[in-house]
């Protein structure tokens, strides 16, 4: 059965590495090629005909699932544009002081699963429930996510959540509530109403959004300082519904049933205690799965609790790895896009190891085995933490072993005996066990702060390719490998190959220019052989949402870099200064230099003509403001020449016609350059011919957002480009843009090198 579930997996991943939907005509031949394999070899090799079989059905069925997704988005004609939508808020709406976010299911004048937020910071905030039908105003777009190196992929996310797209609800007095229409009770108004009845208990409690989450799986009221607090020590799988609280739920109430059912002779006449208790655990299982909203994680975890009841209840006695299997199985068939979920790939790899460390363990003591599962578990996911997340916590075992205990024993049944307690009216016996379950995640907290600031905890990676994570699981799966196989000393030469695979170095007179994408904003980080300069850090809006955060530090830690040699901020506009305060508290940082010093709390010094530098056979020239100019605003950005012996790219900022016009004039013989960054994201104030000339571009980048209010890059900009023969890329569609300059000069566009089938494509302009 586990040899099934595999292949079935298989055929799965295999459709989801797919760059397009369409099957090509290598694809249609080898289908024919398997299906004859399977029909020639069936009555000799019938287990490998099966298996062969279920790997196409996997492709398949993967390829069906996705296309019904894809063709439920919303139709072009709805999109970037005012449209006046009824529906009815599904799930439960996030809030906070700036906005609302909730899923809109829209009815009319179409249908699909609309992801929106409600802002109101001139407004008051909108009485959002759920299961009530609104009609509501929206701008609505195409689903859309910043697509960098180690960046969390919000278009990957909205595909598999079934998002359909994406916007915001615009103020105005169509906006109401559509009381007339009958409403169905759900259970996302089941989950509502309890947050709603414990929300004035949890104001009180420190870590009342973390008791919300483990009660309804409700994660919007866990405050950012916590969720740093558990990610810096491995712990974040506690604070959620996860497998663990479910089967620790399930398993707690099978086992008591049977304790009690066990001690009534007549009760065992009619029914044996272990199937009771499995019926029992079953219910349980699905009601906690259910008050979860039978998310993804939640959804897998019932199944494979539902697997293994079912199998008592039925008397089927499989070993461990045939319910794995079948479990594997269900929630592939129920679900083929859960494999695009992190925490399936974790829940699954993580029960195999705890079922192959207790079957290793099973003759020794309950805390030898307590201790070994665990530091298993640790180094066993080492590979898949590389992979996911490029960091890990040192201190996570340490951490979990404390934290598991706190979080299985005490808050998860305190939790949910204070919600039962609140619910049958007894609010002070309620009061009094939250408060017991706060204090005991105040006690751990004090003992996680103190792990945190270890200073060895957290560790970070540089980028991993396939063969690197191939050889590490291979490394680490030998390591743990029965001692009487003597395999084991083979894991240290395995390990050794990972030092002689090739990396990616800069040369001497080379350099890198990467341009992220952060939407409508600017950041460039440039690499030369033994340097790091970041130019310009995207924006930080209202929401807390930060790009410094989101995009930047991400692909820094993905290439190892803990300390940046220079930060030039252009100029002091949100979406070039915005990330910098978040970039000085995580980085080392050697110089800033801008053109606002006034706005930038750290030391700093001017950008001005004439500074130059020379990092590793590359130049680096500052063209602009002049000292004595009385440039301001955009104007005053600084304007970065970097050059070796054969190439050179200009970065701009967002200089408009008065600062093009003082380059020519002034610093033509400079302005020459392989590369230009396109002034002001492509503005119609910028980019003159006069300037164009000068510059003499092959290529120009520019960094402006997907369908922006600005309409950057402009149309007539555009056409002048065109005019002039010159090559043009845009973050909007390329995602991030690597430019490695040396010798030869090579563009990497990150869309095309990574296309996905679910990902966004530009049309052309």
């Amino acid at each position: 059965m586990l040899i099934y579930a595999l292949a079935l997996l298989s055929g799965i991943l295999l459709f989801s590495f797919k760059n397009s939907l369409q099957i090509s005509p290598l694809e249609w031949g080898l289908f024919l090629g398997l299906i004859s394999a399977i029909f020639s070899t069936f009555r000799r090799y019938q287990a490998l005909s099966l298996s062969l079989a279920i790997f196409l059905l996997g492709f398949i069925w993967m390829g069906f699932i996705s296309t019904q997704v894809l063709k439920s988005q919303v139709q072009e004609v709805y999109l970037n544009k005012v449209i006046l939508v009824t529906g009815k808020v599904v799930g439960l709406p996030e809030k906070s002081p700036q906005k609302t976010k909730f899923i809109f299911e829209a009815t009319s004048p179409f249908q699909g699963q609309l992801k929106l937020a409600w802002y109101s910071r001139s407004q008051k905030s909108p009485d959002l429930q759920t299961g009530n039908t609104w009609q509501l105003l929206l701008k609505i777009k195409h689903n859309n996510g910043y697509q960098n190196l180690n960046g969390f992929d919000f278009e990957k996310w909205l595909f598999y959540q079934r998002i359909d797209a994406s916007g915001y609800v615009r103020a105005s007095p169509l906006n109401k509530r559509l009381d007339n229409i009958a409403q169905s009770v759900s259970i996302d108004q089941v989950r509502q109403s309890i947050r709603n009845s414990l929300s004035t208990i949890f104001s009180q409690q420190e870590f009342g959004g973390v008791l919300n989450a483990l009660i309804i799986g409700d994660r919007s009221l866990i405050p950012n300082k916590h969720w740093k607090l558990f990610q810096a020590t491995g712990t974040t799988h506690l604070s959620v519904i996860s497998g663990l609280h479910i089967g620790l739920i399930s398993g707690f109430i099978f086992l008591l049933v049977q304790f009690l059912w066990r001690r009534s002779l007549r009760l065992s006449l009619m029914m044996p205690a272990q199937i009771t208790g499995a019926y029992f655990g079953l219910v349980a299982a699905f009601l906690y799965a259910l008050i979860a909203g039978f998310s993804i994680p939640t959804s897998r975890a019932f199944i494979m609790a539902s697997v293994v009841f079912l199998s008592i209840i039925f008397k089927r006695h499989h070993n461990t790895w045939q319910l794995y299997g079948v479990a594997l199985i269900l929630v592939l068939l129920n679900n083929p896009l859960s494999i695009f979920s992190i925490g399936f790939w974790l829940s699954f790899y993580v029960v195999a190891i705890i079922i192959y460390g207790a079957k290793q363990s099973q003759k020794k003591s309950w805390f030898y085995r307590l201790i070994y599962i665990q530091l298993l578990i640790s180094l066993a996911t080492l590979p898949l933490t590389i992979w996911f997340f490029s960091m890990g916590s040192l201190v996570s075992p340490i951490a979990n072993l404390i934290a598991i205990p706190v979080f299985s024993f005490a808050v998860t049944p305190l939790a949910l005996i204070g919600a039962l307690l609140n619910f049958i009216g007894l609010n002070f016996l309620a009061e009094m066990v939250f408060s017991m379950a706060n204090q005991a995640l105040i006690y751990l907290s004090i003992v996680l702060e103190q792990l945190q600031q270890i200073k060895v905890n957290q560790w970070h990676y540089s980028q991993t390719s396939l063969l690197d994570l191939s050889l590490f699981v291979l490394a680490v799966f030998i390591a743990i490998s029965p001692k009487a196989l003597k395999l084991r000393w083979l894991s240290i030469p395995i390990l050794g190959l990972l030092l002689l695979i090739p990396n990616y170095t800069i040369k001497h007179n080379s350099m890198l220019i990467t341009t992220l994408d952060v939407g409508q904003g600017l950041a460039h980080i440039i690499q030369t052989k033994n340097h790091i300069l970041l130019f310009d850090t995207g924006a930080k809006y209202a929401s807390g949402f930060n790009l410094g955060d989101s995009v930047i530090t991400p692909y820094l830690r993905a290439k190892h870099i803990h300390r940046l040699d220079k930060v030039i901020v252009s100029h002091g506009d949100n979406d070039h200064i915005g990330g910098l305060n978040h970039i000085l508290q995580n980085f080392e940082v050697t110089e800033i230099v801008t053109s606002v010093p006034n706005k930038i709390q750290e030391k700093t010094q001017q950008c001005q003509t004439g500074q130059k530098w020379q990092w590793d056979g590359v130049l680096f020239e500052i063209l602009s403001p002049n000292k004595n100019s009385d440039f301001k605003g955009n104007n005053a950005s600084c304007v970065l020449k970097v050059s070796n012996q054969n190439y050179a790219i200009l970065l701009t900022g967002d200089i408009e016609k008065k600062t093009e016009r003082y380059l020519v004039k002034n610093l033509k013989e400079k302005l020459n350059s392989t590369v230009l960054i396109s002034p002001h994201h492509g503005s119609n104030t910028s980019s003159t011919q006069a300037f164009l000339t000068a510059v003499s571009p092959k290529l120009i980048i520019v960094s402006s957002g997907f369908q922006n209010r600005f309409k950057h890059p402009s149309k007539k900009v555009m056409q002048r480009y065109q005019a002039n023969n010159i090559a043009v890329l845009q973050t909007q569609c390329s995602g991030q843009i690597d430019i490695k300059l040396g010798e030869t000069m090579e563009v990497i566009e990150y869309r095309k090198a990574f296309k996905r089938y679910y990902l966004r494509q530009c049309k052309g302009f």
